[in-house]
């Protein structure tokens, strides 16, 4: 039986190429999504583009607790050989709060909280079957030393940030709930690789640089969407030997693929991979360094989560 992957978003974007590079390499891929159609589609796609080993959808809702919940216990329950966890699923909203079905920011339940819980849960499959490796997809936009055109990461509690995405007075920010959720995950990577400590299950950071036609501008207004995703494809390509972190979704889908793959990372452990070094090994913003925020968050996400004593062994 082929090792299984499971990639969180995997019908579009850089999440559907890192899909289809690991079936190419005969892997047996899961795609966890909410919309089953695009993963039926993106399942078609891979099938007929050389996958080497099975390919699947399985509906997930990273914003529901219960819909995390009842993925995992359909992977525990058929015993797949799971050694990859990708947690590449992402979201942005121009305007909100949009709360989830358990009452978190729609931003920071998807990019993050869901995230957590799925990882806990699978953890223990994922040592099962180790050596095994889990990728958490960040953002460069979680750095303010970085010109991305987004505002700097603010969170000044994290019962805000649940609620508003940070906004603490005015209008609700879009642009700062995504940055803030991709804080947050940088966060997560490091407190997870420190609580696996010696064990044979990897947990690497990686940020795909600015990738257009990804699928992030779906709530953007016409404009800005017709130029992200039809315009910025075209010229991605020629400026990126200028410009490493503008990439395209071919060149950032292989790149996280072979987190997955490469053997030189067989046990490479708690680091950040960014674009601007061109997937090498690089460094994350100061902020993401900071341990006690690193173990707040955590804490707080346990509690959110609704995660058990028991439920993982981390």
């Amino acid at each position: 039986m082929a090792d299984a992957a499971l990639v969180t978003g995997g019908n579009s974007g850089i999440g559907f190429v890192c899909a289809r590079e690991l079936a190419r390499a005969g892997w047996h891929v899961l795609i966890a999504s909410r919309n089953r159609e695009a993963s039926d589609a993106a399942v078609r796609a891979i099938a007929r583009s050389g996958a080497k080993a099975e390919v699947e959808a399985l509906d997930l809702d990273l914003a529901s607790k219960a819909s995390v919940r009842g993925v995992v216990g359909e992977v525990v329950a058929r015993r797949l050989p799971l050694r990859a966890l990708v947690c590449n699923a992402g979201l942005q909203f121009n305007s909100g709060p949009v709360l989830s079905a358990d009452g978190y920011e729609m931003t920071f339940a998807v990019n993050h909280l869901g995230h957590f819980l799925l990882t806990n849960l699978l953890f223990a499959e994922l040592e099962r079957n180790a050596p095994a490796r889990i990728v958490i997809v960040a953002s460069g936009v979680h750095d303010p030393k970085l010109a991305t055109g987004m505002p700097k990461p603010a969170i000044a509690d994290l019962e805000t940030l649940a609620a508003t995405g940070g906004a603490t007075r005015g209008a609700f920010d879009g642009r700062l709930a995504y940055v803030n959720s991709k804080l947050c995950n940088v966060w997560f990577s490091y407190e997870l690789a420190r609580r696996v400590g010696a064990r044979a299950v990897t947990v690497n950071g990686w940020e795909p640089g600015l990738v257009p036609a990804s699928g992030l501008a779906r709530d953007y207004p016409p404009l800005l969407r017709f130029i992200w995703d039809r315009i910025l494809p075209f010229v991605t390509g020629a400026l990126n030997p200028f410009l490493p972190s503008l990439s395209t979704l071919g060149r950032s889908g292989r790149a996280l693929a072979r987190m997955v793959t490469d053997p030189e990372l067989a046990k490479t452990t708690g680091k950040y991979f960014p674009s601007h070094t061109r997937w090498k090994e690089g460094g994350s913003s100061e902020l993401s360094y900071d341990g006690e925020r690193q173990r707040a968050l955590w804490d707080a996400s346990v509690r959110m989560s609704g995660l058990q004593p028991g439920e993982s062994p981390l």
